[in-house]
């Protein structure tokens, strides 16, 4: 997909001083590297970006060199000099400043790209890892929106390009989204919370059974011991949450939460958990025998 980021660009800095510009060119590098595009891809948008940036900069650096021309034009002439004067030499400095911020941005853009897109070390991945969110104990209703949650794990539509079929399920370990796919290269996004267990496994599977306010008995050992799970009455303090999709592999589970703070973090219980509203809205718009994908 081509996009003329001189034009973009130019609309986005038109009447800012350098220190505003800066921002929109980090910005500008921020969505790229937030983007769901391949390394070559990310690299290829971020070297269209950085030569667009050059066009902008050169472009206001000619316009400051032509009011710069301007202003000797005026003292030239014997005028009074004093006000030009100093006109002259805060144009300068806003020129040098300039200057040094656009090699800045030339310089660190594409390596903030770059490094973004790879994989991350894996010293930061165990960390990662070891940050394992408590829950709230059974029993206590932590709410069930999303509501207090950071924008992006929030339920949305967003533009995905994908392969998956339209109405299959996209789980994205990594980067803690649940995607159900629609048509025109778009998809529902959910905010997960994913436990341990479940970090690794396979990749397709499908929707075994749908389960109201699941539960399980108190001789299980272990949440993710499908056999043990049994539809209850409303329990808006079960740690399952609201709704359970079980899929065809014995302890893989998506299911609610009573701690919506979890989102987005590794947990120490169940499987893949949405917060209840979110799991009551995917419940009613998928069926038994939906693939479900997980990516890595």
């Amino acid at each position: 997909m081509d996009v003329d980021y001189y034009a973009l660009i130019t609309k986005a800095v038109a009447g800012k001083d350098a220190t505003a510009r800066d921002r929109i060119y980090k910005d500008a590098f921020g969505l790229i590297t937030r983007s769901h595009l391949t390394r070559e891809a990310a690299s290829s948008h971020a070297a269209a970006l950085e030569d667009a940036i050059r066009r902008i900069e050169d472009d206001f650096a000619a316009e400051e060199a032509n009011a710069a021309a301007e202003i000797n034009e005026v003292l030239s002439t014997g005028r009074n000099w004093r006000p030009f004067a100093i006109g002259a030499a805060a144009l300068v400095a806003a020129i040098a400043a300039s200057a040094l911020l656009y090699v800045y941005v030339a310089i660190k853009g594409p390596a903030i790209v770059a490094s973004n897109a790879t994989s991350s070390p894996p010293k930061l991945q165990r960390v990662r890892e070891e940050a394992v969110m408590a829950d709230l104990k059974p029993g206590v209703d932590g709410g069930s929106t999303g509501e207090g949650l950071p924008f992006a794990l929030q339920r949305q539509v967003v533009f995905y390009r994908t392969t998956v079929v339209p109405g299959s399920i996209v789980v994205d370990r990594e980067n803690r989204f649940l995607y159900l796919i629609d048509n025109n290269n778009s998809a529902r996004r959910y905010g997960i919370g994913i436990a341990q267990a479940c970090q690794k496994g396979g990749s397709f599977f499908r929707i075994a059974n749908k389960l109201e306010w699941p539960d399980w008995q108190p001789s299980a050992t272990s949440s993710r011991d499908t056999e043990a799970l049994q539809a209850s009455a409303g329990r808006p303090g079960s740690f399952l949450g609201a709704r359970a999709l079980l899929l065809d592999k014995p302890g893989l589970l998506i299911h609610g939460t009573n701690s919506p703070k979890t989102i987005g973090h590794l947990v120490v219980s169940g499987c893949i958990r949405l917060v209840n509203d979110d799991v009551e809205d995917l419940y009613r718009r998928v069926s038994l025998e939906t693939r479900v994908v997980f990516i890595t």
